[in-house]
């Protein structure tokens, strides 16, 4: 369970999405970190991650999702990311020079 009130996620298993929404703060960033290195460290298919509803995206916060995406790829799966055009996530990702759909369904495709 998520420790900060302004953050929480859901992880789609079946459809390997996890939604995330609100502040990635430290408490948050931890525990994302925690929960990809779980999720990632078996992963042999593809996680779709959605920051579209994330309001703070701290690089600490970057730092993990690059450091989960760079684990994936040792096993041969990808991590894509998703920010809608305009969102807080979209123009971090940007600045930081990672790739990202602007839809779940276009990650998916």
């Amino acid at each position: 369970m998520v420790t900060s009130p302004d953050f929480r996620f859901e992880l789609d298993e079946e459809r390997r999405v996890l939604v995330a929404h609100g502040d990635l703060d430290e408490a948050a960033t931890f525990e994302l970190r925690e929960t990809l290195a779980r999720t990632t460290d078996q992963l042999t298919t593809g996680l779709t991650i959605d920051l579209t509803d994330v309001d703070f995206l701290p690089s600490s916060a970057i730092g993990v999702l690059a450091t989960a995406q760079t684990g994936a790829r040792r096993n041969g799966a990808t991590i894509t990311f998703v920010a809608a055009d305009g969102s807080v996530s979209q123009r971090v990702l940007t600045v930081c020079g990672l790739d990202y759909a602007e839809s779940v369904s276009d990650a998916e495709a």
